[in-house]
């Protein structure tokens, strides 16, 4: 069900403004810091990004006021225990409790879905105006997005951090945004922030003084990195029967445009698919212009698909539930055409890949992941791209083609050099299109779940789709190349 706080557009071309944010409470609080000198239940770590989390009672998409924010519950979903009548003794020194900061994520769990922007800053010194206006921000784009369920947690494995006095004390916690996006994600995933909490003294409340982002180095691709499209600049979004873009308030004339766009794309996409069914009915596109958000998100990509896997406990390690897909507004092969059935090459790459992430058994690609040269061998064959037909036919002159399926390593630039990588994505593309041509599309696309589900099960991918042994398919296979490529 959709969410009562998600803002949605019916008309064709809506664009959704981000709200005027209300105003903050205020309160003064002293910023000192102290050493900790314990940490009772065991040290908070980007682990619990990459999947050691408990996913609680998320309240559900129909707005009800009675509907539970988080609850946090072990692992094997018993209830948890009683808590000991006895009251706990006076504190003699500053400390920061589970308790205190599962009260400022409650609070803005359901500031989120009440919509109070008020309620959304709680905790947040009122002297610090750049990040209640930063916090507000948040809020309103997130409004902007239909959630299934959203809401923020503390770390479970948290009990009690003290300082070795009554004074000031502060502490990083990992927090972590859990949402499910109504039909484009299965089932919830996370996104980490990181927050400073101060306490000013013994008896002072706890303030968050510092929210940053929460990447895990160890596993960048698992959860949803930050910075999401919903924690720049104020954002528009439009929304199609596939596609829910979002754009910088400052690019809303364009959005609509590209949003048509990328739903010719996805439909072009699912007319072109004949294998299992797919599971997410559209798919969430972020389109930054701004210089220094592209760097942020894409780096030097011109487009990217990002799989996310669980925000539940090992989700980490879990097949992928949804994906993020990020073009680069500014460049040409995604900004240029005037013309919607044109320059969409792009696009349906991107949107391939996130169209059969169901089927991937991990988010990453090669390493055990995903095969590389399958995954973009079959989005660049799903969007009849030849981009790099010129450099396969010039390695193919040069007598560098050796008659071999490609492997991941020949489609990196870095291992092959620009020109030979060109042919392996080309030769690659070519690959799946031959399958496609020989034994049927729905044969090429069964050989793409395969590989995506077991990138190790080459022969058996090959036997099942063509019949026959990789030696035979090959010899077969390589003339259909140099036929392609070699005119």
């Amino acid at each position: 069900m959709r969410a009562a706080f998600g803002r949605v557009m019916h008309e064709r071309d809506r664009v959704s403004d981000t709200p005027t944010a209300d105003a903050a409470p205020t309160e003064a609080v002293r910023r000192r810091r102290r050493t900790p000198l314990l940490v009772v239940g065991g040290i908070v770590t980007a682990a619990l990004v990459a999947g050691a989390l408990t996913i609680g009672g998320a309240f559900d998409g129909d707005g009800d006021s009675t509907v539970p924010t988080a609850r946090e519950r072990p692992a094997d979903g018993a209830p948890p225990p009683a808590t000991s009548g006895t009251p706990e003794p006076p504190a003699t020194v500053t400390r920061i409790t589970h308790a205190d900061v599962k009260a400022l994520t409650d609070a803005r769990t359901r500031a989120l879905r009440d919509g109070d922007a008020t309620a959304f800053v709680t905790g947040i010194d009122p002297a610090d105006a750049e990040l209640l206006a930063a916090q507000r921000r948040l809020l309103a784009n997130l409004r902007l997005f239909p959630f299934a369920r959203a809401e923020f947690l503390p770390p479970t494995g948290l009990d009690v951090v003290r300082a070795e006095d009554a004074g000031a004390y502060s502490y990083d916690i990992v927090i972590v945004f859990s949402h499910q996006l109504e039909g484009i994600d299965s089932e919830p995933v996370a996104e980490a922030y990181t927050w400073t909490l101060s306490r000013a003294s013994i008896d002072a409340p706890v303030r968050i003084t510092k929210i940053v982002g929460s990447n895990p180095t160890s596993h960048p691709t698992r959860p949803v990195r930050y910075p999401a499209a919903w924690d720049g600049d104020e954002l528009a979004v439009v929304e199609r029967e596939h596609i829910l873009l979002a754009v910088a308030a400052t690019d809303r004339a364009r959005a609509a445009a590209w949003a048509d766009r990328a739903e010719l794309a996805a439909k072009r996409n699912a007319e072109a698919w004949h294998g299992p069914a797919i599971t997410p009915r559209r798919f969430a596109v972020f389109v930054p212009t701004k210089r220094e958000t592209v760097r942020g998100v894409l780096g030097a990509l011109t487009g990217s698909c990002e799989l996310v896997t669980p925000a539940r406990p090992g989700g980490g390690s879990m097949p992928p539930v949804g994906a993020r897909v990020t073009f680069d507004g500014t460049d040409t092969a995604f900004a240029s055409s005037t013309n919607p059935d044109t320059g969409i090459g792009l696009i349906r790459r991107e949107l391939a890949e996130a169209m059969v992430a169901q089927f991937a058994r991990s988010s990453l690609i090669g390493g055990g992941g995903r095969s590389r040269w399958v995954s973009e061998g079959f989005a660049y064959y799903l969007a009849g791209d030849n981009s790099y037909r010129d450099a396969a036919r010039a390695e193919l002159r040069a007598g560098r083609f050796g008659g071999k399926l490609p492997v991941d390593t020949d489609l990196l630039p870095k291992a092959k050099g620009d020109q030979a990588a060109g042919a392996a994505f080309h030769i690659s593309m070519l690959t799946i299109r031959y399958l496609a041509e020989k034994y049927g599309a729905a044969k090429a696309d069964e050989f793409v779940v395969a590989m995506y589900a077991d990138p190790a099960s080459l022969d058996a991918a090959i036997k099942a789709a063509s019949g026959l042994d990789r030696e035979a398919f090959e010899a077969g296979w390589a003339d259909y190349v140099r036929a392609e490529i070699g005119g």
